[in-house]
């Protein structure tokens, strides 16, 4: 095979890799009882999280063959070497700041790897570096730019289309919402993938105005209106803020720089006007019907300073710049990918107890860089923003395509500002990135290309038969390591997953050795705890002693294997704690669960589970010091007052308890209070709330069954068997189940 022949498979290979990047985004799950007509889907149905792993895998895949291939041309052909741009220098140097960080990071393990739910960390990193590194090297010119940015809109199409089945009722949600989310899953990752595509879609559509080429003008014309819908039905308000802004922006760089063409300095002027009066007449009517009665306009008008205090941002954002800032190190170089966890476990505002229990970002991509590799992190991801916008505008693209681009990158920032960021997200900037650098006029890397001499036979010989195979070797070795066993891991989740809901398969362990063999850094806690779940469910199933036990130890094993991997993640303590808990062992839970207090001493969840099993070993003062202290953190949350109040009247301290609620004497006339009295055998306080309780309910069927079962636990049995009969009397068809209780009490039963 000749010299050019091998160079053209090259190309082929690296180019048919970018351009089947798009379509990664057409990938989904099918769920059987899910509606999806449309046959535009590439269906991954066996995946744990089958629309992040799927999409995840078979893009680091690509980009691992097209980056060997790449290295491969560029020994071949000088014209493949990489240019110089700032661009590059930012990127390269943010993927070794973010590596360094995650080495040295909280837990550089999962930093490394992130997990099936995310499918980040540094590995994430790396392939969207290479993928800008090769697409920079071999898109020289506009016209491939162009076919690549046609291709990219066809598939938005596509996902638009599955957007509309989903608005009509052809298809079903993902989320089970009203807010769409097409083939991406998530209604966010749609909105930013419309909102890249919208920009795509205008700078084609001014080319194709410049050219005088009406046809196109109308087709991308319809494209931005679509993909401007798709964005407002996902309802995602940070994407549309980021498009109203992005779009401002690029108006006002029009309308003040655009002197040869006034009409449209007029019409660009007139436009940012026309939004602002919009903008003001909408907020001065978001009570209207016409916009309570839709979902995307509903939460635009809810907007408000105070709504951010009260949400879930509004307690993250200042515990992240807090939880950075506690430590110089953490401040200049941050605790790693993925261990936001450690931060929001040790910050934990008591206010959040309505909120997500278990938040893994700080939900703006800034401040996550910021959790993430510090201050030299953020500042080299800002560096992509400041050097884009600085060539964008010093490049010789027209005014226009300068306002479109400077636009897009505008409106991407604000939107990141609050949500982070996915792999729609990372491969659409990066594009734009490696598009704007491509613009640049730099010199190619000269020690690279001095290096690379094809007219010399010594330099030839090398490439062929020492170089290429080292390429090819490593490229299996990555391949294997880096995605065949992570998808062996996920894959064999899901069977153990299957497998605990099958009787038949379901007391075995072997499924879930079989999956903790490939020993994934990606996988393992995952794995384990599903094994978790797995084993509560065991326990309650019809199976042997033999295999509960089987499962018990098994359990043990693995919840130490992950607090030896991870040993100051509250997440594993709770989570087994938990389990331990609700099937008695509270011997084994309390240390577990005294662990996870200390790691998150302000989390209610974990101190209720605490405090559960302090009563069960009889420390109830310890069980109401935790009480007491979830009460007092957060005196609105309803749980953490009404469980302080019937542990201290089951201490024997009413008193105390009537006293510091007296201002809701209601809380102490319940039927749990009632219960409470039965418990610690003050019958007659029980009976005579339970009576106090029905003056308002004398019907009710709970409140008489619990009477006469406190009754008869007092020896009452003539007043229990009055109750059963008036149960009967006024619940008839009942009268069998009240006669057979009757004659238990009458036995003593």
């Amino acid at each position: 095979m000749n010299n050019n022949t091998i160079t053209n498979i090259l190309k082929y290979i690296i180019f048919s890799g970018i351009f089947l990047i798009p379509f990664i985004f057409l990938i989904a799950p099918s769920d059987p009882g899910v509606k999806d007509p449309s046959g535009l889907i590439f269906f991954a149905n066996d995946f744990f999280f089958p629309f992040i792993t799927s999409k995840a895998f078979v893009f680091r895949i690509i980009v691992e063959v097209m980056f060997g291939a790449w290295i491969l041309l560029m020994l071949r052909d000088r014209k493949y070497v990489p240019k110089f741009s700032w661009l590059t220098v930012a990127i390269s140097s943010f993927a070794v700041i973010v590596l360094i960080a995650d080495l040295l990071g909280m837990n550089p393990l999962r930093s490394i790897w992130s997990n099936f739910e995310r499918m980040e960390g540094w590995m994430a990193i790396v392939h969207i570096w290479a993928y800008f590194i090769v697409l920079g090297s071999v898109f020289q010119e506009k016209k491939i730019w162009h076919k690549f940015f046609n291709v990219s809109l066809f598939v938005a199409l596509l996902a638009s289309i599955y957007g509309i089945f989903q608005l009509t009722g052809v298809a079903d949600i993902h989320q089970g919402s009203t807010r769409i989310d097409a083939s991406l899953g998530n209604a966010i990752y749609l909105a930013v993938y419309m909102l890249f595509h919208i920009f795509i879609s205008l700078y084609l559509l001014s080319m194709s105005w410049a050219k005088k080429q009406p046809v196109k003008v109308w087709i991308y014309s319809i494209f931005t209106l679509l993909f401007a819908f798709i964005l407002f039905e996902t309802g995602t308000r940070g994407t549309l803020i980021g498009l109203m802004g992005g779009g401002l922006v690029m108006l006002l760089i029009l309308a003040i720089f655009d002197k040869a063409h006034k009409k449209i300095r007029i019409a660009s002027g007139s436009i940012i006007v026309l939004t602002i009066l919009l903008g003001i007449l909408f907020y001065a009517n978001k009570d209207a019907a016409f916009i309570q009665n839709n979902e995307t306009l509903r939460r635009m008008a809810s907007i408000s300073w105070q709504d951010t205090k009260t949400q879930a941002r509004g307690f993250i954002w200042p515990m992240a710049v807090k939880g950075v800032f506690d430590s110089p190190k953490e401040a200049i170089i941050g605790l790693g990918q993925e261990n936001f966890n450690y931060i929001f476990n040790e910050n934990y505002e008591p206010r959040m107890w309505n909120q997500e229990q278990w938040f893994d970002r700080a939900h703006s991509v800034f401040l996550d860089w910021l959790v993430a590799a510090g201050l030299l992190g953020l500042i080299a991801y800002l560096s992509f923003f400041i050097i884009s916008l600085i060539s964008v505008w010093r490049s010789g693209l027209s005014l226009t395509e300068k306002a479109i681009f400077i636009g897009l990158i505008v409106g991407y920032g604000i939107h990141n500002v609050f949500v982070f960021d996915n792999l729609a997200s990372y491969v659409l900037f990066f594009t734009i990135l490696a598009f704007v650098h491509s613009m640049e006029s730099g010199k190619s890397l000269s020690w690279v290309e001095k290096r690379i001499n094809t007219q010399s036979e010594n330099f030839n010989i090398v490439r062929d038969y020492a170089i290429f195979p080292v390429v090819v070797i490593l490229f299996l070795v990555v391949l294997y390591f880096i995605n065949v066993r992570p998808i062996q891991a996920n894959l064999r989740l899901v069977d153990a997953l299957r497998a605990c809901g099958t009787q038949q398969t379901g007391g075995s362990t072997e499924f879930y050795e079989r999956a903790l063999a490939i020993d994934s850094s990606m996988a393992n806690q995952e794995i384990r705890e599903q094994l978790i779940s797995c084993t509560g469910s065991v326990m309650n199933g019809p199976y042997s002693n033999e295999q509960k036990q089987k499962f018990l130890e098994f359990l043990s094993q693995e919840v130490k294997k992950q607090i030896d991997s991870a040993p100051e993640d509250a997440r594993i303590y709770v989570l087994a704690g938990g389990f331990y808990n609700s099937t008695g062992q509270f011997i084994v839970s309390t240390p577990l669960l005294e662990k996870a207090h200390k790691l998150s001493p302000d989390k209610q969840s974990i101190s209720f589970q605490l405090a559960g099993a302090y009563i069960n070993a009889n420390r109830m003062e310890d069980a109401l010091a935790l009480y007491k202290k979830a009460y007092e953190s957060e005196p609105g949350y309803t749980v953490a007052k009404s469980s302080y109040l019937s542990v201290l009247v089951a201490a024997g301290k009413e008193d105390a308890a009537r006293k510091i609620f007296s201002d809701s004497p209601e809380l102490c006339e319940t039927p749990q209070i009632a219960q409470i009295y039965a418990s610690i055998k003050n019958y007659s306080k029980s009976i005579a709330l339970y009576k106090k309780l029905l003056v308002a309910n004398p019907t009710d069927l709970s409140l008489n069954s619990q009477l006469a079962q406190v009754q008869n636990m007092a020896g009452l049995k003539y007043e229990a068997i009055a109750t059963l009969r008036k149960i009967a009397k006024d619940h008839p068809d009942l009268k069998t189940q009240v006669d057979e209780a009757i004659k238990q009490v009458e036995v003593g039963g």
